[in-house]
Order: structure tokens, then sequence, then C-alpha cells
């Protein structure tokens, strides 16, 4: 029901934008003997596209010390943009954007020693941890991107630049099990996890609402006002806040999106 409710937002978001810029459009025909900054050798565009990726540490933590499933499950994201082009050849531009984004996965990871914190009888129990830790990550983003464009050729152009993001919907959740915790310290009080047994733990909460890092990619004009479309982002700082202690190394996000766009 989760991604049923965003799919449903993300089209009546994606149906306004249209409306918006086709308005615009029109507007900008009939004006066109008035010529100005927003109607100058700019375009503007509708992009919807699918994300593969996660949250995920730099480098591989030897806490961690085997992936046993990935799920990037259904990620989605439409964006409305800006691009205006600085010399008559139209060979650069700078494009400013705004999207709605969703970013998330589910993974089961096997691992040893691994410092974190779960609910146990309704109380917060930090420790370290050895077994098997599913995480189940599903967010939302408002984000700005702002990006030069250079037109390769005719049908190609890449783009490169940086984004700043705002969570409106965070959830990082998951549970324990077929292993144990040591409470407090490597050598604390053994709580044991067998068979079916588990325990969650959940650090929404905890997930830091700002975010920024870099993206750069290439779109590719399929037909007339037609494009297909590719980059990479990295999120530069922690998903957590500061002062979030109960997984011991950062985690950035890092995605893969492919989609299509539609230019006015």
């Amino acid at each position: 029901m989760h991604y049923q409710k965003y799919i449903y937002s993300l089209l009546f978001v994606f149906l306004c934008i249209v409306g918006t810029t086709h308005a615009q459009s029109s507007h900008t025909l009939e004006s066109q003997k008035k010529q100005h900054f927003f109607n100058t050798d700019i375009d503007y565009s509708v992009r919807a596209h699918f994300s593969i990726g996660g949250s995920t540490p730099m480098g591989f933590p030897k806490e961690i010390r085997k992936i046993e499933s990935y799920n990037p499950t259904l990620q989605l994201g439409l964006e409305a943009n800006a691009t205006k082009w600085l010399n008559d050849q139209k060979d650069w531009a700078i494009r400013l954007g705004l999207s709605v984004e969703s970013k998330g996965m589910s993974t089961k990871a096997r691992v040893k020693n691994y410092f974190t914190e779960i609910i146990q009888d309704k109380s917060r129990i930090q420790g370290y941890y050895t077994g098997l830790v599913q995480t189940h990550v599903s967010n939302t983003y408002l984000t700005i991107p702002v990006s030069a464009v250079y037109n390769l050729s005719d049908r190609w152009n890449l783009y490169g630049g940086l984004f700043a993001s705002a969570a409106i919907d965070k959830q990082f959740d998951g549970y324990v099990s077929e292993g144990y915790l040591r409470q407090g310290s490597p050598v604390g009080t053994k709580i044991t996890f067998e068979e079916e047994s588990t325990a969650a733990y959940d650090f929404s909460d905890e997930l830091g609402t700002f975010q920024w890092g870099m993206q750069a990619g290439a779109e590719w004009e399929l037909q007339k006002s037609f494009t297909l479309f590719t980059d990479l982002s990295y999120g530069f700082n922690n998903i957590f806040n500061k002062d979030f202690k109960a997984i011991s190394f950062s985690m950035h996000n890092l995605y893969l999106n492919l989609g299509f766009g539609y230019v006015f």
C-alpha cells in the first residue's frame, strides 16, 4: 500500500507539471514577439526515472562478512527542469530542476561484532551483534539539482553538477536473527536469537533531513522532444544525524537513475 499511494502521488504531480509546462509553452508561443529571459534559448522538460542503488558505506566494513541478498525495490522519481543555453551555438547551458524521488532497498547481511541497537521487551539495547541482519530503507526526497550541460552532438548531451535534497518521508528499519548480541561490549552479556527468534530495530527518526551531493550523466534524443537518460548520483554526507552512534560507519546514498523525458 505504501508504494501504491506513492505511485498515485507521483502520477498526480506529473500531470500537474505537464499541465503547467504546457500552459507556459502556449503562453510563450503567443508572446514570441516579446523576447525575454524565460523564452529565449531555454528548454523546459519533464522527466521520469527509476533508480537502482542503496544506502551504503564507502568501502566494505570488516563487520559485514557477506551480503546474503539485495533487492533495489521500486524507486521512482519525477522532475521538472529548465535548461538555459549560454551562447548562440548552444554548446553550454545551465540546468535547474525540481524533483520528487524515492530512494530505498532491502538487504540481508551476515555480520560479526556489528555495533547496533535493538528493541527487546520495549527497551533499547546497544551491543555487538553476530548473525543475520535484515534492513529495509524507504525514503522520499524533494530535490533541487543544478547542472552544467554540454551539447556533445545533435543527439547527445552530457551533464553534471550538484544537488540538495530534503527528506519528506523517512524509513530505516529491520530486524536481527540467527545470531547473538553481546550487550554493551564484545564480551558483554550474551542475548541469543535462535530458530525464528528475532529482535527489531528502527533508526527512522535518526535519519537526517538534509542531503547534498553530486550527479553526472548523459541524455540521448530518441526523436524530436523525446529523450532517454541515465545518471549517477552520490550523497556527500551521512544519511544519519551527526550524533547517531548505533551504526559505527557512515552511510551514503548511491544510485543509478534510468529514465525518459519530454522537452517542450
